[in-house]
Order: C-alpha cells, then structure tokens, then sequence
C-alpha cells in the first residue's frame, strides 16, 4: 500500500480507504464477517475509514465502533454531520442543537473522544453561524481533527474557495471525470487534501452488472439503478477496461483515478474478500498510458 499526505493536515494516509457504509454496515450482513473484513483492508495496509451517521440505516457507526475496539488509535477515520437518519429516511438538519446531538451520538457510536475528521454532509443553503463556531470550537478542544465536507458542483467551488475546510471528497471516476478534475486540481493546488467516493463508478462500466448472485448483489444493483440511472448507458461505453490485458476493469478504474497526483486517496466499499484484495493490489499496480489516453478520449 501506498501512502499520500492528506493535504496540509500533516496525516498520511492510504490512497486507498475502507468505505464503513453501504451494504457491509447493514444489520442483514453478519457482522463478524464485517469485522473479518475490515480487518482484511487493516493487513493490506489501509489506514483511513470512511463512515457517517446515516449510513446503513443508521448502523455503520455502531459496527464500526464494534470493529475498532481496541485498534481505533492506529487508523484515521471520518465520520460526517448534517444528514440524519430518521424514521426510515435521511434528513438534512445542520441547526446548532442538531449537530451537537449528532457528533455526540457519533462519538459515542464509534466509542472514542476524537474524530481525526469531521465532514460536513453536503452544504445548506445556509449553515447557521452559531452550528460553525460550535465546530470549530470542538477542533480547538481536540475533539474534531480536521474538518472536510463531501460535495459536489457549485458547493464544492464554495468549499474549496473558504479557508475553514481542510479537506473535500468529491465524485470522481472514469465516467464521471472532466468537471471534477478541475475541482481536484483547485483544492491540490490549495493544499487540501482530495478524498474520492464513487471511484468504481458503481462498476457501472462491468459487463457483469445486472448479473446477481447473491443478495449484496440485488442490493447495490437496486442502489445504482435509483441512485444513478442515468449513467447506465454512459457506463457501456467504457466496457473496453474490462478488456485489458493483465488487468481487471476494476483495476483500471482505480488506477484511473489514483493517476491523479492531487488524489490523496479513494474510499472503496464492498463485502467480498476477493474484490476487497484485488481492489487494494491496485495501489501496487499503474494503468497503461494508452488506457488513460482512450479513456480521456471519450
């Protein structure tokens, strides 16, 4: 495993983190099977997890609390704030006493009294001022880190052009790439540190996408086809880099974006060892530069 610095934060980390989210985080997957997985990116030398309060139904902390017992100072782990889980659905409440509820149930969650970051889920139209002071009152204290938000289009220009963020995690992958490119290279340039979420591009390029197995499967292919419908005929266009000799399409959609020298590191999720394996080799391993080129030219 390779290592990049987290922008001016002065933390190293992974260029390749363990999404704490999705289907490994949901009560109907086995959690000693989570754990046994987590620990699996741990030994291939991951040291950033991803996580958030919302995610798998409001499970993922709390396991991932679990997980971590008794090895949470060796790795930095993000959680976010702004996006709740209630009554079945994700709410968005970035008011002062929201807030303050929610870091503290994630501390409690993740059983530590220090988040190395802290994200801001995506930005309100408005964020009051009292909720900002609060936040940057906690990372004078020590209790926050490093404070980041997870954006996209013009709120990432807002993120990147306001001194108070540390760092940004934006989409960015084969078949989504010009646009965000150009947000990565602001904030490398600025010093912030890069994070990456949808970097397999909900492998949205596989010629085994609608192919289901088994119930992950059923699982992240409903996911892709609500979240993201519309990248489905995009997606077939990069089939070719499931073609490439040596490697999987995986592999080239990872090594894609680890191409980017402003990239501090991308957050990959999954609940199959063999994929987890393959997809944290990627750090070892470099895209042909006709490959870039091919899919640059799409």
């Amino acid at each position: 495993m390779k290592y990049r610095s987290l922008g001016k934060t002065g933390l190293k980390v992974s260029e390749l983190s363990f999404g704490a989210g999705g289907f490994w985080g949901m009560r109907s997957f086995d959690e000693k099977e989570a754990a046994r997985l987590l620990d699996v990116a741990l030994d291939k030398g991951v040291n950033l997890i991803d996580t958030g309060p919302n995610y798998s139904g409001a499970n993922a902390e709390i396991r991932l609390g679990r997980a971590l017992k008794g090895k949470i100072g060796s790795v930095v782990f993000g959680t976010k704030v702004g996006t709740h889980y209630l009554n079945g659905k994700h709410v968005k409440d970035y008011s002062l006493k929201s807030v303050e509820r929610s870091i503290m149930q994630s501390l409690n969650n993740l059983q530590t009294d220090h988040i190395p970051l802290l994200q801001l889920h995506s930005l309100p139209r408005h964020m009051p001022d009292e909720t900002m002071s609060y936040l940057f009152k906690l990372k004078r204290e020590g209790v926050i880190g490093h404070l980041g938000a997870s954006v996209g289009g013009e709120n990432a220009k807002k993120v990147i052009a306001d001194d108070h963020f540390d760092t940004i995690m934006i989409q960015y992958n084969v078949i989504e790439r010009r646009s965000p490119a150009e947000l990565i290279q602001r904030a490398g340039e600025k010093g912030m540190g890069v994070l990456i979420k949808s970097p397999l591009a909900q492998t949205l390029y596989s010629n085994d996408i609608l192919k289901v197995r088994k119930m992950s499967d059923v699982w992240y292919l409903l996911r892709a086809l609500k979240n993201h419908r519309a990248k489905f005929l995009k997606g077939m266009k990069y089939r070719f880099i499931n073609e490439i000799p040596g490697f999987k399409g995986s592999e080239i959609a990872l090594g894609y974006v680890l191409q980017n020298p402003h990239v501090s590191s991308a957050v990959i999720g999954t609940v199959n060892e063999s994929h987890l394996v393959t997809n944290l080799l990627t750090s070892e391993r470099s895209v042909p530069l006709e490959v870039v080129r091919r899919i640059e030219a799409l």
